[in-house]
């Protein structure tokens, strides 16, 4: 799947991403190539980030970021996108705005 084929609500999950850490942006944009709808690719993040909230050291560190990102904030960041990632599936799909891009 293409990210410009993302209805806006899921879309924002990528954009919140970029808020935590650059490479959690590319990382989860990325991954919408390996699925074939928004639900696989809104399930395929949510695993991603609870992954990355049980070693969020360890993934910073792959990246790094360890000396430069308090891990702290990082993971408040994480959290929050995770709970968007789980409204974001509980929303009907005609209700989650129309395509990022057209």
């Amino acid at each position: 799947m293409d990210t410009d084929d993302l209805t806006a609500m899921v879309y924002e999950t990528i954009l919140r991403a970029e808020d935590v850490l650059d490479v959690l942006r590319s990382e989860i944009g990325a991954s919408a190539s390996d699925t074939k709808n928004e639900a696989d690719f809104l399930r395929g993040v949510r695993g991603h980030l609870r992954g990355i909230l049980r070693s969020a050291r360890e993934y910073l560190d792959s990246w790094n970021y360890l000396d430069t990102v308090d891990i702290r904030a990082f993971r408040k960041g994480v959290k929050e996108i995770l709970t968007h990632v789980e409204t974001t599936l509980a929303t009907p799909y005609e209700q989650r705005g129309e395509r990022a891009f057209k």
